[in-house]
């Protein structure tokens, strides 16, 4: 009788602990913070440059562009080692010290010719930022409904784009408004001007929880009326984009407002529940026991109703034009959701499956450039405005 009282108990214990990391996972996940990611800098940015050899230099900044190094080079050696991809010219960086000075072996092409180069920089440590990407930007704050500070980025229009569109950009749980600097270059030579946001309870924002998309649509509404109150952009002419928790959010927050031209999303969920009972299976455990006890930790803990969260539904609302992007190996949140989201949505959508992609992969060029020729589309400036 003690034997199977203590096993009951034991399993009691055990149920309520995994309820209480699940919970955690929902409402207090790893936060990212941008104050923290100083690292070594040469002010480039890089991608393969294939067959030709080295690295391509697609933009240079400071401390690289002092030194005379120029998009369009090809980094071959740092300090007389080779390098082949971006993250070895990375992990040659990591751990130097500002100030150090590194030699860089550049190759340029001129009139058909390659030649090979010296350059001499001395490397920076600072905070990853627009800068990077060679955009002026302002470190911005404004206030969400429930009176919580919310700080990001705003990169603004190009200036000779008075009255330009704009978006606003949610991120996923586990990141910051980080997640879209490698969409960000691309989405201003399109002319809109960008709001980088931290969710509340997360980045640099003020709070300690996060609700999967329920209170983050409602910063997306203070990002959006922050953006409308810009003299240089055009109220009629905004965008929302999202990826994970953020297109979630993203949904939930258009589906409520008509002035909202366009709306891209990457691996967003359909509805928490399923989602929740998907990744409780993948472990082989049982989410008729846990979610429920998990989603009342949650709903506790950060305020909110997880049974209520279904952006499939809102979907339904939602009829401005939606690019959605979903990877085919996305093992957090399954292609379904995407499909599902598609085919509920109340107005045109551009359903994109990534191959080979799972949740977190790293997108390839031409995402960026298929997101703001999309933008650009459907936040043009036109006579049928209201």
């Amino acid at each position: 009788m003690r034997s199977a009282t203590a096993a009951a108990l034991a399993l009691l214990l055990a149920t309520g602990a995994l309820a209480w990391v699940l919970s955690t996972a929902l409402v207090r996940p790893p936060r990212r913070m941008i104050s923290e990611s100083a690292r070594p800098v040469l002010g480039v940015v890089l991608r393969e440059a294939g067959d030709e050899g080295g690295v391509l230099v697609v933009r240079a900044v400071p401390p690289a562009s002092a030194a005379g190094v120029r998009a369009g080079d090809r980094i071959a050696t740092i300090d007389e080692r080779s390098v082949a991809t971006p993250l070895e010219v990375t992990e040659r960086l990591e751990g130097l010290a500002a100030g150090t000075v590194v030699a860089v072996g550049l190759l340029r092409e001129r009139d058909g010719v390659v030649e090979a180069l010296a350059v001499s920089i001395a490397v920076e440590v600072r905070p990853l930022s627009p800068f990077d990407s060679g955009l002026e930007y302002e470190e911005v704050a404004f206030v969400n409904p429930r009176g919580m500070t919310l700080r990001g980025w705003y990169v603004p229009p190009p200036a000779d784009s008075p009255a330009a569109a704009a978006v606003a950009y949610g991120h996923g749980n586990g990141n910051d408004r980080r997640h879209w600097l490698g969409v960000a270059w691309e989405v201003r030579r399109a002319g809109l001007g960008q709001l980088l946001l931290d969710f509340a309870g997360r980045g640099e924002s003020d709070g300690e929880t996060i609700t999967l998309g329920a209170n983050e649509s409602a910063d997306l509404d203070a990002a959006l009326d922050f953006l409308a109150a810009r003299p240089e952009i055009d109220p009629r002419r905004l965008a929302l984009a999202g990826r994970s928790m953020g297109g979630a959010a993203a949904v939930l927050c258009a589906s409520r407002r008509d002035d909202v031209r366009a709306l891209v999303l990457d691996s967003p969920f359909a509805d928490l529940g399923r989602v929740t009972d998907e990744i409780i299976a993948s472990y082989g455990l049982p989410p008729r026991v846990l979610r429920p006890l998990a989603f009342a930790l949650a709903a506790r803990r950060a305020g909110y109703d997880p049974w209520k969260l279904r952006p499939l539904e809102s979907m339904r609302a939602v009829e401005a034009p939606v690019l959605l992007f979903h990877g085919d190996r996305d093992d957090l949140v399954p292609i379904g959701h995407g499909r599902d989201l598609a085919a509920a949505a109340g107005g045109p959508v551009s359903f994109v499956t990534l191959e080979g992609f799972g949740h977190n992969t790293p997108r390839e060029r031409d995402y960026a450039e298929r997101i703001a020729a999309f933008l650009a589309e459907h936040t043009a400036a036109s006579p049928e405005l209201p």
